[in-house]
């Protein structure tokens, strides 16, 4: 009942903080940027916050983690918005997002692969953060993906915090989702906000950040360890899908183009309503899969895997045929 009152609060204070910010007017800086507010990344965090300060006091949920989080989190909201007002070069935006995960990483969110030295751990954390957080942000490109995914993200995440009893971790995911719940409602298409970047990189930045505080692997089944990856495998897969179309074309990486998957999928004549849903159904299959590695046996897992591999190749060969030029 406590998780249902974080999620109410959550997703309430959503709908009024995201309806609020359709009426603000940031003047941004950016070329062709949308003539709608931008603003719909402060809601979500607003909403995030206010669901957390309650979850301390249901759940008793602090401590320095907590602390963290918060601090780090909204240092990484603060430089999207400052994106999305001046339009920073992608060498500040690396630099401001590293600061936060140093912020974290000194508050003890650091992966904890027992095989591996400390300093191993800390650069492994670093790297993942800072790909996933960017990841995320890259896929914000159509009405309602993005947080789309990342409710979809955020509930495979919470299956597994539930089952190892994570109240810590199951109460953060549950206070995004509700989140997220409300700001869809006027982000689907056709949308009335955008999260901008501010929203993107605090909902890329927190997930991966939950993502490697959840345990995994018992010492009988190490795939299990792959489960994070899994999770976050279709904005891993559209990055590193995205940086080798740029490179075969001989584009800048950092240039916006329509190589993104889901731009292919409109090209291909399919509606934009229609492709965020394709991307729904592909990542639902995706976290299906990571549960089943999650919770399934050795052989079961690395059965799954191979399945995802081989759909992710299949797949990108198929949209790769696309003209977008």
């Amino acid at each position: 009942m406590i998780y249902l009152y974080i999620l109410i609060i959550s997703f309430i204070s959503s709908l009024i903080f995201v309806r609020l910010s359709i009426n603000a007017k940031w003047k941004t800086k950016k070329s062709g940027a949308p003539s709608i507010s931008c603003a719909g990344g402060l809601g979500i965090y607003a909403a995030f916050l206010i669901a957390i300060i309650v979850a301390v006091f249901l759940r008793h949920i602090y401590g320095l983690k907590l602390i963290g989080l918060i601090i780090s989190s909204g240092m990484i909201l603060v430089l999207g918005f400052i994106d999305d007002l001046y339009d920073l070069l992608p060498s500040i935006k690396i630099i401001g997002t590293i600061l936060g995960i140093i912020a974290l990483i000194l508050f003890g969110f650091v992966t904890k692969i027992m095989f591996l030295p400390v300093w191993l751990n800390i650069v492994i954390t670093a790297l993942w953060l800072l790909f996933i957080t960017n990841a995320l942000n890259l896929l914000d490109i159509m009405d309602g993906l993005a947080s789309g995914l990342t409710l979809i993200i955020s509930l495979t995440l919470l299956v597994v915090s539930l089952v190892n009893r994570d109240i810590f971790s199951s109460s953060v995911l549950i206070a995004l989702i509700g989140a997220h719940s409300g700001f869809l409602r006027y982000n689907y298409p056709p949308a009335r906000v955008y999260m901008g970047d501010a929203g993107s990189l605090f909902s890329g930045f927190l997930l991966a950040a939950i993502a490697i505080n959840i345990s995994y692997a018992p010492s009988d089944r190490p795939v299990a360890l792959i489960t994070p990856i899994l999770v976050l495998s279709f904005p891993i897969y559209d990055t590193l899908f995205l940086i080798a179309m740029r490179v075969k074309k001989s584009r800048p990486i950092f240039k916006k183009t329509k190589d993104h998957f889901a731009l292919r999928l409109v090209i291909m004549g399919n509606s934009v309503r229609k492709s965020v849903l394709i991307m729904y159904s592909f990542s639902a299959f995706l976290a299906l899969g990571a549960l089943v590695v999650a919770f399934g046996s050795n052989i079961t897992g690395l059965g799954m895997l191979a399945v995802i591999i081989l759909v992710f190749i299949l797949l990108g060969r198929i949209v790769a045929m696309v003209d977008v030029s």
